[in-house]
């Protein structure tokens, strides 16, 4: 299968899986996530704010931030392809909707940010193989961002079980994560 339809086949499975069922999967990574201890351990964490049927990482977030740690979300220049960071210090009130309907810092709080500071990334993506290679959603923005960085930080993605396959189609710019974690595994 190419990349294109196995992003179809995957988001459609992610798309109809039950609310109760989607959000008990959810609970399971998240605490799994916090348990692993990133939070003390790195302090600029750069994590995506999930949307549509993606993981919830709500909880990660606000945990982040009672814990004093710097947190950065992204935010997109369709035009240029780029993603950029923006740190924000309140989920209530420094997000607001931005391209494909996606939660991005508000403007007026976006400024230049070092990204070599981030020393820890929460990925998202569509499908992982065991060997933890990662494919997104098409648009190369966060490879292109992990291909622009000085040093790498710890990538950590999180995904529901049936996310795993067994192959991906690779390409050279394809950055692959550090750690997977679903309901059922830690793939290190």
């Amino acid at each position: 299968m190419d990349k294109k339809t196995i992003r179809k086949k995957i988001i459609a499975e992610r798309d109809e899986m039950d609310f109760d069922v989607k959000q008990a999967k959810d609970e399971l990574i998240v605490n799994k996530f916090l348990e692993l201890g990133f939070i003390d351990k790195y302090d600029n964490i750069f994590s995506y704010v999930n949307f549509g049927s993606e993981i919830d990482v709500g909880k990660i977030l606000s945990t982040i931030l009672e814990k004093g740690k710097n947190l950065f979300v992204p935010y997109v220049d369709v035009k240029s392809k780029q993603m950029y960071l923006c740190q924000i210090t309140d989920l209530s009130t420094d997000l607001e909707k931005g391209h494909y309907g996606i939660l991005e810092p508000k403007k007026n709080l976006r400024k230049p940010v070092n990204s070599d500071i981030i020393d820890c990334v929460i990925s998202p993506g569509v499908a992982f193989t065991t060997k933890k290679d990662r494919t997104g959603y098409g648009g190369g923005y966060y490879d292109r961002f992990y291909s622009s960085l000085k040093q790498r930080p710890f990538i950590v993605a999180l995904a529901y079980d049936f996310q795993i396959l067994e192959s991906l189609p690779t390409e050279s710019f394809d950055v692959p994560v550090d750690m997977i974690i679903t309901e059922k595994k830690i793939i290190k």
